[in-house]
């Protein structure tokens, strides 16, 4: 199956999903028949249950009610969409497509202002997602057509109607374009690369705004208001104070937070690692492991000064190598890897 028109492109991967369903329990499909990223998709989709896809910081919940359940997963740019009834089901859809997710005026938690649309403002998803004309979506009567025209294809299964809306190819690169500038201005006052910034952003959240993890770490760079909102409060702006979820959820001040952070971990809890690119290194695994246990990884003590000392004495290569196979965190390990590896897309 390589289909070209959006439409049927998009109606192949509603249908594939449609068997998948929402719950735990996934179907046996035959992915040779399926493009390469419609394969990949279905792939992931077939080894976790949509109910543990949710607390990943790169899926947002819209809605969990009785009545209605909308999710967006921006790391895959998929919409998942339920609901008992074809009009709540619209209502739904028309919704996600027309919000503007804007933490100052609506509540994302509970989604109670979602379809409002600003004046001269477009919505959130604004080309990210293209309805069965292959058209992008602004304006209400084009977000009703295309979610009527989802509906007549949708199916019932288990007394709930549901539709899977696929973002475009390029969702994720519309994405990161809505902050980049944002990332440029802190970058300026931080004296840190904007590719770092950008790059962490998109390992942490999938350039979702209203990300949150399960050890409650906040917005598009994950920050978590007690340790580094309070670091870069204290360090930087001089008082005491420690962020509110409201002010984390903001994008720009999520971002000045982070990099300010990330300011604070090169230049005070890193400095003595001579090689500014072994300290870039550094500074990246600490954002998400922090520099204790850094120090740890390299003395079984945390003894700094001993750390320092093996850093130094080592090249970058072989720094790179030890962050990447011996820091004593997998998850830190693997996220020097992937941030490293999305820099070069920033630059």
């Amino acid at each position: 199956m390589n289909h070209k028109n959006p439409l049927i492109r998009s109606l192949a991967i509603l249908i594939t999903l449609f068997g998948l369903g929402f719950s735990e329990h996934t179907l046996s499909l035959n992915l040779e028949r399926y493009d390469a990223d419609v394969a990949a998709l279905l792939a992931e989709y077939q080894a976790d249950s949509f109910t543990t896809q949710t607390s990943s910081p790169s899926r947002m919940v819209f809605q969990h009610t009785a009545e209605t359940y909308t999710s967006v997963d921006f790391k895959r740019g998929m919409i998942f969409i339920e609901s008992a009834s074809k009009d709540n089901l619209k209502q739904a859809i028309v919704a996600v497509l027309l919000t503007q997710i804007n933490p100052n005026i609506i509540d994302a938690a509970t989604a109670q202002d979602f379809g409002l649309v600003g004046k001269n403002k477009r919505p959130f998803f604004w080309n990210q997602i293209h309805d069965h004309e292959g058209k992008a979506i602004a304006y209400p009567w084009r977000a009703q057509r295309f979610a009527e025209h989802l509906i007549q294809h949708s199916q019932l299964r288990q007394k709930r109607y549901r539709v899977v809306i696929p973002m475009v190819k390029k969702h994720q690169q519309i994405a990161a374009n809505k902050y980049r500038h944002l990332a440029e201005q802190a970058a300026r006052r931080h004296g840190i690369p904007t590719d770092i910034i950008m790059a962490i952003m998109e390992t942490e959240s999938s350039f979702n705004p209203r990300a949150k993890s399960r050890s409650n770490a906040l917005g598009l760079m994950q920050i978590k208001a007690s340790t580094a909102g309070r670091d870069y409060f204290s360090l930087i702006k001089g008082v005491k104070k420690t962020p509110s979820s409201r002010y984390l959820y903001d994008p720009a001040q999520n971002i000045e937070v982070a990099t300010g952070y990330l300011k604070i971990l090169s230049s005070r809890y890193l400095a003595g690692i001579n090689d500014a690119k072994k300290r870039e290194y550094a500074m990246i695994s600490s954002y998400n492991g922090g520099a204790g246990n850094l120090w740890l990884s390299l003395d079984k003590k945390g003894h700094r000064k001993k750390a320092l000392a093996r850093i130094n004495a080592m090249n970058v290569n072989e720094f790179y190598w030890f962050l990447t196979h011996r820091h004593q965190r997998e998850e830190t390990r693997n996220y020097l890897k992937k941030v490293s590896r999305r820099q070069a897309k920033y630059r």
